[in-house]
């Protein structure tokens, strides 16, 4: 099986969408979900952007392979 094949299973998006899911959440920073009020500091890292843009495309690979016929 060649690699651009095995991309296009429903069953690789599926798996690819859950573990972005999962890094995505492990790279949020307190100062995205809502421990902001407690500290002082307001400045967004870029590693908690990273881990947004990472939820953002799990969300977009999981209806991917959802509506894929």
């Amino acid at each position: 099986m060649k690699i651009n094949e095995l991309l296009k299973e429903k069953k690789t998006t599926g798996i690819f969408a859950i573990i972005a899911f999962i890094g995505g959440f492990f790279f949020l920073n307190q100062t995205v979900t809502g421990n902001v009020i407690i500290e002082s500091e307001k400045s967004i890292n870029l590693i908690s952007i990273i881990g947004l843009a990472l939820i953002a495309c799990a969300i977009i690979l999981a209806f991917y392979s959802l509506k894929k016929k």
